[in-house]
């Protein structure tokens, strides 16, 4: 017997399992956004709303953290830092040009996903009631003469789950343009420029780097001192080369130079510079180093930045992202294996600007401080000081030190019609003299007015601007750096800053301006000539502004660069170890569409 057959048109239909998942235990919520520069702050709220029990870890595995944070689109995964402000309130902080191994935020439409235990639990919401926030909160950082930007904007999504609930989205992009290309046709220039242009010269000095690299080799001991802003070793550099033959260890060291400015040198000194950099197993540098952007740097070699100037006062490098002057995705600073600071409270700032994390930022202090704070050093420099200017000697003397206006080496100047010399020389009398220090930069020489030379004098050029600090009774200055090392002196400041709207608006300060300066902020000469009549001069903020930019007040800063960064000792082995990510793990893909386009020329 033989089954019959079933007719088709019997057969009952079978409706699809309905898939029925279960609502989040945890209801997370997005409150609000807030910026400061490019560094976004996320406020998430977290309730417990339903029952919940995390899966115990197998025997022998590491237990995953109780809550963190992912940004997720599709099948990546990020994880993102954040803090728990209160109990339930977290904050998730996002900075958007160095989010993640040196990297800027990658291009994706994220959600943000909490985990519990290791467990993926919620996805943050939105109220829908709120979404005008979301554009408000949108930013956009142009950079590269506007050919580049970056885009950070918020939106939301249906729940798939909960059709009442909408999900937080945020999407960020890198976009990118080329240059117009030329209406006529011509071809050797264009070879040329293929050939000899700015890119091509990157290509050809990194390629160079690679086969040193691997032909010969980083040589144990070797110690290159290098900038590319100044014509001879000075500042924290001599200072460091100059401890280590006091310690005598320069024996353990093969110590190179390489000192010029941009754009001073040829093929000639850019291939010295290369092949020291190649074979160097510690490379100090001072300030910008524009050639590191056309290389990757070999992970044997450690790239120690002791930069020459203070920071946490106005915005520097990525802490001026999209603003004017905005560095690139990828940038020298990228390359630095450490960067020193003078405080704790300012491993954040450095870390910023560099693009870095804070764990490569030590607090050793400045060495330059070694020699201002050395009382033989500055008694003697007091002694042949007064033998040398007699006509200053026993005066009461202003140093007027501002700095440069203006976007590089090039463009720099300050507007000198600011300055009201017959107003500031009744203000000043018999017994006060001004010394007028301009910035390095700047092209155009002050004239000082002959009638007042006998109480004004133009020291722009004196060799020792650090030690003159201490022939120094009053500082005026702006934006510049040099009230660092006068705030150690306990002396008084004034700030002479009648751009300052627009220097915030363009370069940017950390903080608001009035309430950082460590003194009496002037924004007209006039508010400066009643500063040096009534000496109303708010003294009293010096001592804090010391307070949260020096950790320690000596003379051993030198010592610490050289014992735990460059010999690293046992109990320093720690900050030894170089975070800095290997060439092999730099690439991302908003660098990569990104022109190689340097600020300065390589040769």
């Amino acid at each position: 017997m033989t089954d019959a057959a079933v007719p088709a048109a019997s057969v009952e239909p079978v409706e699809a399992e309905q898939v029925v998942r279960p609502r989040p235990p945890f209801d997370v919520t997005v409150d609000s956004l807030s910026w400061e520069r490019a560094k976004l702050t996320i406020r998430l709220s977290v309730e417990q709303v339903g029952p919940w029990t995390p899966l115990e870890p197998e025997w022998g595995e590491i237990p995953p953290p109780p809550v963190d944070f992912r940004f997720i689109d599709g099948k990546r995964r990020i994880p993102v830092p954040f803090t728990e402000v209160a109990p339930g309130s977290f904050e998730l902080h996002v900075d958007v040009p160095t989010f993640r191994n040196r990297q800027a935020i990658p291009n994706g439409t994220w959600r943000i996903v909490m985990f519990a235990h290791g467990e993926r639990v919620a996805p943050a919401r939105f109220d829908g009631r709120s979404l005008r926030e979301l554009d408000e909160g949108s930013r956009v950082f142009l950079y590269d003469g506007n050919r580049a930007v970056t885009t950070v904007s918020f939106g939301i999504a249906e729940n798939s789950v909960d059709l009442e609930r909408l999900d937080f989205l945020m999407r960020s992009y890198h976009l990118f343009r080329s240059r117009p290309k030329p209406k006529k046709f011509r071809p050797i220039k264009r070879l040329k420029a293929l050939l000899l242009g700015a890119p091509s010269k990157q290509r050809y000095a990194g390629l160079i780097y690679q086969i040193i690299t691997r032909t010969v080799g980083v040589k144990p001991g070797r110690i290159l001192f290098a900038s590319d802003q100044r014509v001879r070793i000075e500042g924290n550099l001599r200072r460091v080369q100059e401890r280590i033959v006091e310690r005598g260890l320069q024996d353990r060291f093969d110590m190179k130079y390489s000192f010029r400015l941009p754009r001073s040198g040829g093929w000639g000194t850019t291939l010295r510079i290369i092949y020291l950099l190649a074979t160097s197993e510690i490379v100090l540098l001072d300030d910008y180093f524009g050639i590191l952007k056309s290389l990757r740097m070999d992970p044997r070699t450690k790239v120690i930045q002791l930069w020459h100037a203070g920071s946490g006062f106005k915005s520097v490098g990525y802490s001026r992202f999209g603003n004017l002057g905005s560095p690139k995705l990828w940038h020298p600073h990228r390359q630095y294996t450490f960067a020193i600071t003078g405080s704790e409270h300012l491993r954040h700032v450095y870390a910023e600007a560099f693009g870095i994390e804070e764990a490569a930022v030590i607090p050793t202090g400045l060495p330059r401080v070694d020699w201002f704070l050395d009382p033989q050093r500055r008694d003697q420099f007091l002694e042949d000081f007064a033998a040398e200017y007699p006509q200053i000697a026993g005066k009461k003397v202003v140093l007027f030190a501002p700095t440069f206006r203006g976007r590089s080496i090039y463009t720099a100047f300050y507007d000198y019609s600011q300055i009201d010399f017959d107003a500031l020389y009744d203000a000043c009398g018999d017994d006060t003299v001004v010394l007028f220090r301009m910035h390095h930069f700047v092209k155009n020489p002050i004239e000082i007015p002959e009638q007042y030379r006998d109480r004004f004098f133009d020291f722009t050029h004196y060799p020792d601007g650090l030690n003159l600090l201490h022939a120094t009774d009053v500082l005026i200055t702006d934006y510049s750096s040099i009230i660092y090392e006068f705030s150690l002196l306990d002396r008084p400041m004034l700030f002479f800053a009648p751009d300052r709207v627009n220097y915030a608006a363009t370069r940017g300060f950390h903080r608001d301006y009035g309430e950082t300066a460590p003194g009496r902020v002037a924004d007209t000469f006039d508010e400066v000539i009643d500063a040096l009549r009534t000496g109303e001069f708010e003294q009293e903020k010096v001592a804090e502004f010391r307070r949260l930019n020096f950790d320690r007040v000596d003379t051993g800063a030198a010592d610490r660069v050289i014992d735990w960064l460059i010999i690293g000792n046992p109990d320093t082995e720690k900050i030894t170890e170089s975070p800095v990510p290997t060439a092999q793990s730099s690439s991302n893909t908003a660098e990569s569409s990104e022109k190689d386009v340097p600020e300065e020329e390589i040769a």
